[in-house]
């Protein structure tokens, strides 16, 4: 589990880049994200080089076994 609380804009993008490449590759986890704060439940950390996120300020993801998602962003994952 990766909970992370900071005003820390590169942290946060960090995180957010991370929550992306998980629901971007299907990775199965719980994602949420408010602002600068960010919970990860499952999942995994952007391969390095990885250019995407999500750019909106809120929103909430699950992706379940089997390449089942559920998310409210509906946006790109590009930088």
């Amino acid at each position: 589990m990766n909970h992370s609380h900071s005003t820390n804009n590169i942290g946060s993008q960090e995180r957010k880049s991370a929550i992306a490449y998980s629901m971007d590759a299907l990775i199965p986890g719980l994602y949420i994200w408010l602002g600068s704060t960010n919970l990860r439940i499952g999942g995994s950390q952007a391969e390095k080089g990885y250019p995407g996120s999500v750019h909106s300020f809120a929103g909430i993801a699950i992706v379940l076994p089997g390449y089942k998602i559920w998310s409210t962003y509906q946006g790109s994952y590009d930088s």
